[in-house]
């Protein structure tokens, strides 16, 4: 059995109140300490350490009839920081992520990629530049997650995989050297799940599906992502869809990623929004584009479906441009291909944001030092 010192119980409680006041906004100190089973002079002492260290703020009161009104206290959101950055072929996105992981600042910035010193001097100093600018505690950013197209390594260090723009072997020193934070790359289909889950706790089992610039894919199991035992788990990417049909990054052909990523949709120098905005408005050629890139997709979803029966959310670039009556027109061509009969869908979309990826490559940070408050 473990034995905790009273230090041990002391830091417990003191992350117990902080989480409650993070999920239970404008609670009362009577309130925490109901709910938590503590003495209210418990509860005091930790309002108090969490007010001096600006973590919680006093929001006011609550109505009363009889006696004092309560004060409420709520979390500080912009108290800690973390920095995510999304890095594409011609542009770079930078975002400041705050507790709550929303985006409280954002900058797109045009840089070619090449794999050289000076891009990622050039991008370090972006992202410098970006933190004198628009955050004013420096001192309380966690940590800058580099969003990559390509398998990382587990401890976030290299990229192992990164055919898309040739970048294999890149490490994080590259541009942690110009940083004066934690730095780590994380693999963009994992950024963009990470970002949906965080706003849909509830689906803790699920096959998430990235529509970007790329495919990608991520098995979420009990809520978190299941990478497997080579950090491969859920590319479906490259599953041949088409034996010998086109051509892939990978070299090989007939790839999901070939038929299925947002650039086999898109004509060159066609984006997304034009592209919806003439289906919006019934352009026959867009429809029936839509339409065949539909029928690729919903062979991927039926094969993952017949492998792994979980529901399978869409997110990525693309999610953001996506109705509901978009899931059912491939629900139905799922179920037009599945050998087993199918009541209701299971195919839903996530919270189609447009920063997806580089929130997501900021969210480790925040995760773990909400898990480790106070430790």
């Amino acid at each position: 059995m473990d034995k905790f010192s009273l230090v041990d119980i002391k830091k417990i409680n003191y992350s117990d109140v902080y989480h409650y006041i993070y999920n239970n906004a404008g609670s009362s100190k009577q309130a925490i300490a109901s709910a938590l089973g503590m003495s209210l002079p418990t509860v005091t002492q930790h309002l108090n350490s969490l007010l001096s260290e600006e973590l919680i703020q006093k929001c006011g009161q609550l109505n009363s009839n009889i006696g004092r009104k309560a004060i409420a206290y709520s979390i500080l959101p912009n108290a800690r920081i973390s920095l995510g950055i999304e890095i594409l072929e011609n542009y770079i996105a930078i975002l400041a992520i705050n507790l709550r992981g929303e985006a409280i600042a954002k900058r797109i910035v045009d840089i070619h990629f090449e794999k050289s010193e000076t891009y990622t001097r050039q991008v370090s100093e972006e992202i410098n530049l970006f933190i004198k600018d628009e955050i004013h505690t420096s001192p309380h950013i966690l940590g800058i997650g580099f969003g990559m197209q390509g398998l990382v390594s587990s401890d976030g260090k290299e990229v192992v995989y990164g055919q898309i723009l040739d970048y294999t072997g890149l490490t994080i020193d590259s541009f942690s050297k110009y940083l004066n934070y934690p730095c780590r790359f994380v693999h963009d289909s994992e950024c963009a799940a990470s970002s949906d889950l965080w706003n849909h706790k509830e689906a803790t089992d699920i096959f998430y599906l990235s529509l970007s610039h790329h495919l990608g894919g991520a098995v979420i199991l009990q809520g978190n992502i299941h990478p497997g035992y080579s950090g491969t788990s859920g590319v479906i990417e490259h599953m041949t869809l088409f034996p010998g049909g086109k051509e892939c990054y990978c070299g090989k052909k007939g790839c999901a990623d070939a038929y299925c990523a947002v650039s086999a949709l898109l004509y060159e120098d066609e984006t997304l929004e034009d592209f919806f905005t003439n289906k919006t408005a019934k352009s026959k050629e867009h429809l029936k584009r839509f339409d065949k890139y539909l029928d690729n997709l919903a062979i991927v979803i039926n094969n993952i479906h017949m492998v792994i029966n979980l529901p399978v959310m869409l997110g990525g670039h693309m999610s953001p441009y996506l109705e509901d009556s978009d899931t059912e027109t491939l629900f139905q061509k799922v179920c037009a291909l599945s050998a087993f009969p199918e009541t209701e869908s299971f195919i839903s979309l996530g919270t189609r944001e447009k920063s997806a990826i580089a929130i997501g490559a900021g969210l480790p940070f925040i995760k773990e030092y909400l898990d480790n408050l106070a430790l």
